[in-house]
């Protein structure tokens, strides 16, 4: 507050200048004109300017907007196409991996990923299957082998007459 606008403030009592600062009224701030047109010339062009709108609103023809609902519904059907066309992708894909011996879980994730170019996670996934094959193929080995029995002792001229049947046998010529 500038007390310069108090008549002889600075010889005033303390209780005379809160006397005088109590009365004292503020004077109005003077608003340089400038701003004053700037912001008319702003209010008024923001008011044509919604104006201008609502009349080329009211003037845009009846087909005029059919022809925006339309585009937006063929927008809607190229969005509802694609989505369908990845989900048969991987769909196909899905079918393939089944076939080829990938369980449930590990077929739809290398569907999903070789559609959708993610090739991290298909080669992951590739590497799963894999492994699980190399497991079942030992497992399956294991179980075709021959138990030995304990009351039967094989002897090497046995081993070597059986082998000789089984290479005639492979060549088409029984013994």
């Amino acid at each position: 507050m500038d007390t310069s606008l108090i008549e002889n403030y600075e010889n005033m009592t303390p209780e005379e200048k809160i006397a005088a600062l109590e009365a004292f009224e503020m004077p109005e701030p003077t608003v340089d004109p400038q701003i004053g047109k700037l912001k008319t010339a702003v209010s008024r062009a923001n008011s044509e300017a919604a104006e201008y709108k609502r009349q080329l609103r009211e003037k845009q023809t009846e087909q005029e907007r059919m022809q925006a609902e339309q585009e937006e519904r063929a927008k809607a059907m190229q969005e509802q196409l694609a989505a369908l066309q990845r989900e048969k992708t991987i769909s196909v894909y899905k079918a393939s991996y089944l076939s080829l011996g990938y369980d449930e879980a590990l077929a739809a994730s290398s569907a999903e990923a070789i559609t959708d170019g993610d090739m991290d996670t298909f080669f992951a996934n590739q590497k799963v299957f894999l492994e699980t094959q190399r497991q079942r193929l030992e497992a399956e080995a294991l179980n075709k082998q021959p138990k030995p029995s304990a009351s039967e002792v094989v002897n090497p001229q046995q081993i070597k007459e059986q082998d000789t049947a089984n290479l005639l046998r492979a060549f088409g010529v029984t013994h």
